[in-house]
């Protein structure tokens, strides 16, 4: 019987940061902070264009984090109903954004 040997490294303790951390963070993971943060862009570019209303600057960046921080939720919503595979989530994370600034840039060119 062929036996493997394993390298084992030091345990980390508390207080150290593991160098490998970003490569072993799952996309779903990214993507549910990434849409946490467009929340609170949301509120505040939401505050501002209610104080600046007819800033043409304010109003699309409003348009594009909408846009991303739905496109994210159409991937949780694709992925908790089985309508997506699982195994093509790293590919809806990137479409599914892409896809909402095409439509946001469509839009906008339409609007103004």
């Amino acid at each position: 019987m062929e036996q493997h040997k394993f390298e084992h490294r030091t345990p980390m303790q508390w207080g150290d940061l593991d160098p490998y951390r970003r490569g072993r963070t799952h996309v779903g993971m990214w993507a549910w902070l990434m849409q946490r943060i467009s929340a609170v862009f949301i509120v505040v570019f939401l505050t501002l264009h209610l104080f600046f209303t007819y800033k043409p600057f304010l109003q699309f960046m409003l348009l594009v984090v909408v846009a991303f921080h739905a496109a994210l939720g159409l991937r949780v919503i694709l992925l908790d109903f089985n309508l997506a595979d699982i195994k093509r989530q790293r590919s809806l994370v990137y479409w599914l954004p892409g896809m909402g600034l095409a439509v946001v840039l469509l839009v906008w060119g339409i609007i103004y």
